[in-house]
């Protein structure tokens, strides 16, 4: 005879069991939880010297991060892509510096966008053959300007290019514009009233070639303090990024500040301010992470921050404390399970903390007594089917 406490605990297992081969599929837990089961699953099969079935849950394991991965790198280049297209509207509507933001967005998002960093690192230059210096009136515009000396309204990029000027629209009455003349762009003005700046170069990105007004000997010699002042331009770049992590930082956007930095410390490993706010990023992190109670995440950001500066005391405070509150709290979830007679949650629970301290509470005791009570359970269901 079957006692009615034994009876009851194996129709709760029988309701059970028809739920748990589906749980992979129905169960409601994070991606980062299931890829820990599977790791877990997979360390005790190989330990008990089952290594197929070791090798089939680290392989589950590795799915799931895989799928996790390719679906953020999915959202992030499409978003990406939307920031990068955002900047060539503003770009075509003379609004450089709005432009130059977007792209810079884009290449966040995606460090490897082509499109992106061609356009942030392209630097074509052209020389200017000459110019002539024209005085905006009330109600003109660069269109009107480029439709007045070029005969052509969307040539008008090559004003604000030519003025350096991060926003084509903006220009105001009484303000001075050089108008360039460019070698191939028909000049509509006689040539007495133009001036030769023969040395003087403008960023042309696509539309023309360099002049040749100058002496070979001063025309190479032109050529190679341009080349020396992009190769400053690039190492500027890097302060770029290092201006953009730190405000990043200061907007709260911490893990876009980091990816901004690291490219900062790709160049100069032992750059101060990358290294300080880089510290700061993963700290601030860790605290909002913790105060979320997502433990294991909080100590793995203050851990990072000990590459930054290993004597942070704080940070050593948070990862003990992390790792308690993180083992407490499944230790607490088992418990609660094991009394609920949610004998396979129980165990998930517990078998999280052994993951991170074996001797936490006796939680290996526990896996191994709620493991007997299923077999044993097992081995009613299978008694009583056979009496039926």
């Amino acid at each position: 005879m079957i006692k009615r406490s034994e009876l009851s605990i194996l129709i709760y297992i029988i309701l059970v069991a028809s739920i748990v081969g589906c749980v992979p599929l129905i169960r409601k837990i994070s991606d980062e939880r299931v890829a820990k089961a599977y790791l877990q699953r997979g360390r005790e099969h190989e330990n008990e010297g089952d290594l197929v079935e070791a090798l089939r849950q680290y392989k589950l394991a590795m799915t799931v991060a895989v799928d996790c991965r390719n679906r953020v790198d999915t959202k992030l280049r499409s978003l990406a892509q939307k920031h990068y297209k955002a900047g060539l509207k503003f770009h075509n509507n003379g609004k450089y510096g709005l432009a130059h933001q977007q792209f810079l967005i884009a290449l966040r998002l995606w460090p490897d966008y082509p499109e992106a960093v061609e356009r942030l690192t392209s630097r074509k230059r052209i020389k200017i053959k000459s110019y002539i210096v024209h005085t905006i009136e009330q109600g003109e515009n660069l269109s009107q300007l480029a439709e007045k000396y070029y005969g052509d309204p969307g040539k008008f990029h090559i004003i604000a290019k030519c003025n350096n000027l991060t926003d084509a629209a903006r220009v105001h009455a009484g303000q001075e514009i050089k108008v360039p003349e460019i070698e191939g762009v028909e000049f509509l003005v006689g040539k007495g009233t133009l001036k030769r700046e023969a040395r003087e170069t403008v960023d042309s990105g696509s539309w023309g070639r360099e002049g040749h007004a100058l002496k070979e000997q001063e025309y190479e010699e032109t050529l190679e303090a341009e080349h020396k002042e992009e190769e400053k331009q690039s190492v500027d770049q890097v302060a770029i990024y290092r201006e953009n992590g730190v405000d990043l930082f200061r907007k709260g956007e911490y893990q876009e500040a980091i990816v901004e930095l690291d490219k900062v410390l790709n160049v100069y490993p032992e750059d101060s301010m990358a290294l300080e706010y880089s510290f700061k990023s993963y700290f601030q992190q860790g605290v909002a992470l913790f105060e979320k109670k997502d433990y294991l995440a909080a100590k793995d950001r203050f851990e990072s921050c000990l590459l930054y500066k290993s004597d942070c005391d704080k940070c050593h405070m948070y990862i003990e404390r992390s790792e308690n509150s993180y083992n407490e709290m499944h230790y607490q979830k088992g418990v609660e399970c094991f009394a609920g007679e949610q004998l396979v949650e129980a165990i998930e629970e517990w078998e999280l903390v052994r993951v991170i301290d074996p001797n936490y509470k006796e939680v290996d005791h526990l896996i191994n007594k709620a493991k007997k009570i299923l077999k044993k359970v097992e081995e009613l269901k299978k008694s009583q089917q056979e009496r039926e």
